[in-house]
């Protein structure tokens, strides 16, 4: 499954330079794959990530990378999803565009690509920067 969820810029550049290995969430996004990224504060998509493990807590994750030692402790959050490959889309998406051609808002939780193909079939075949 695909989602479409949003992140602060001080968290995707921590992504970017590989600070930060896993996403953390309190709830379960079942079957996850891939991560589109809406970074807040900037309106924009810009970032794709590939998940290639999901960790519920009590279980425990490597703790080199920022939230990592507070998930192993139970601080906050339930899940963590392991970032393997991380894509910076070439030109980004604003809101703008993004709400009038493919009626999407920015999300709250998360959004489920399957609800809005047609923007992950375009995101598909736009030119990317492979980051890792």
């Amino acid at each position: 499954m695909d989602v479409i969820i949003s992140i602060r810029p001080e968290h995707t550049k921590n992504i970017e330079e590989k600070r930060k290995n896993y996403e953390f969430r309190s709830y379960l996004i079942k079957n996850i794959n891939k991560m589109y990224i809406y970074e807040s504060v900037t309106s924009c998509l810009k970032y794709i990530m590939e998940i290639d493990n999901t960790v519920h807590y009590p279980d425990k994750i490597d703790e080199d990378g920022i939230g990592n030692i507070d998930f192993n402790n139970h601080i906050k959050y339930e899940y963590a999803y392991h970032i393997k490959h991380l894509y910076k889309l070439e030109k980004p998406l604003i809101l703008t565009h993004l709400k009038s051609k493919y009626k999407l808002s920015a999300p709250q939780k998360y959004i489920l690509g399957s609800n809005h193909q047609e923007l992950i079939n375009d995101i598909e075949k736009m030119k990317k920067i492979k980051i890792y």
